[in-house]
């Protein structure tokens, strides 16, 4: 497949636009619809790219790497974000305390939490009399044991989420590499760099400083987050084992990563990578038999497979409560309407199943590059677009994947 010369920059562009239309573009009255639209676009363009890139790789760090200038700079800008992440974060914890009349969501996740502390596994999905005069725990374990040391130790709860995240950014502050120098006068300046930085930047700030989406003060998306940049990390080192566990851990936090899984396995079957096919679903399959089946048991699994099932009633049920949900987020959602909400999740299930499996048969064809994490990139892209419920801050996930990955294109060596 050939490669155009400008693809950094047309991978660029793509990404300025979908950070831009799932952030400060977000502020202005009524643009949430046609920014669903750049949004859906710009992920589109930045999956097919992706497969026209060289290979990707991670970077090799030698033993020598450490004492490099840039690492030196690397460790004193982490430590900055650090205190400028704790204060911000605190100040949102202070404003908004965890409450169900904030959102609900770490309120459930807490009371999980605490039963499983107490020894309560089999009772850890049950019904919560105390929130909404009775509320049934939905998450997946993936999605609430990391908190169960936070709830143990009497912290707040947050500072788990906020970990995820700052992984997230520090991954790629690690990865970035500056433009280089060039000796020679009349070489062009590389920009390319500066501008992704400056993204990622608005990125972390609106994440973190702005509290819009609610992501530091009211929802426990950081981990999620965390879990699909190791996921990233894991396809691009090589790594079965590693890629096995960030799949699981992606999984079993949330359901968007289902219509990928079988576009993975098909890519591994082409490619004859029956090894690395094997590690994986070995990995996989303890991994759920620790995180899930020891800690709260089979009956629960079943219970929670049936879930997707009530999703469409759930959404109608936040048409009539919350419609400003729908007329905010850059989702499809606010153009099927409350009368349409079966419609819109059939769209989701069966492109969710489509898509990816079809997008890696074409791309194989094609001779595609990077077609696990392009399809990946797809998945997630049609998964959030035609999400029954569009909450802000379920969007951002998807965008640190593309910050990662496009990092990783212009990586540069030192």
């Amino acid at each position: 497949m050939n490669r155009p010369k400008n693809l950094p920059a047309q991978l660029l562009l793509f990404f300025a636009i979908e950070t831009l239309s799932v952030t400060w573009c977000l502020k202005i009255p009524g643009w949430a619809p046609f920014l669903s639209l750049l949004y859906c676009a710009s992920g589109m363009g930045i999956a097919y790219l992706l497969t026209r890139c060289p290979t990707l790789q991670l970077p090799s760090r030698g033993k020598k790497s450490w004492t490099l200038p840039i690492n030196h700079y690397r460790l004193i800008i982490t430590g900055c974000l650090a205190l400028a992440t704790w204060s911000w974060c605190q100040y949102w914890f202070d404003e908004m305390p965890i409450d169900i009349t904030n959102a609900d969501m770490l309120p459930i996740i807490k009371v999980m939490g605490e039963r499983f502390i107490a020894g309560q596994h089999s009772h850890v999905y049950d019904i919560i009399p105390s929130i909404w005069h009775g509320t049934q725990p939905i998450y997946l374990p993936a999605m609430w044991l990391p908190y169960v040391p936070a709830i143990f130790l009497g912290l707040d709860m947050r500072w788990i989420a906020v970990a995820g995240l700052f992984f997230a950014f520090i991954t790629f502050l690690f990865l970035y590499r500056p433009p280089a120098r060039h000796h020679q006068p009349n070489h062009p300046h590389d920009y390319k760099p500066f501008f992704l930085g400056a993204l990622a930047f608005l990125l972390y700030w609106w994440v973190v400083a702005d509290n819009t989406a609610g992501i530091v003060s009211v929802a426990e998306e950081g981990m999620v987050i965390g879990y699909y940049v190791l996921l990233v990390l894991a396809l691009v080192s090589g790594k079965p084992w590693l890629t096995g566990i960030a799949i699981s851990l992606c999984m079993l936090s949330r359901y968007a990563l289902v219509g990928w899984l079988p576009a993975y396995l098909i890519y591994l079957a082409m490619e004859k990578k029956w090894r690395e096919c094997s590690i994986i679903t070995l990995t996989g399959i303890l991994c759920f038999v620790l995180l899930f089946l020891l800690p709260v048991g089979l009956s629960t699994f079943v219970r929670l497979a049936k879930l997707p099932g009530d999703y469409v009633a759930f959404a109608c049920r936040v048409w009539k409560d919350s419609p400003d949900v729908f007329a905010t987020a850059p989702a499809f959602a606010s153009f099927f309407g409350p009368n349409r909400v079966g419609l819109l999740h059939s769209l989701l299930v069966s492109l969710s199943f489509i898509i990816p499996p079809l997008f890696v048969l074409i791309g194989r064809r094609l001779h595609g590059n990077n077609l696990p994490l392009a399809s990946l990139k797809l998945a997630l892209v049609i998964f959030y677009c035609f999400i029954d419920v569009p909450y802000l801050y379920l969007f951002y996930t998807s965008s640190f994947v593309s910050l990662i990955a496009l990092t990783l294109v212009l990586h540069e060596p030192a």
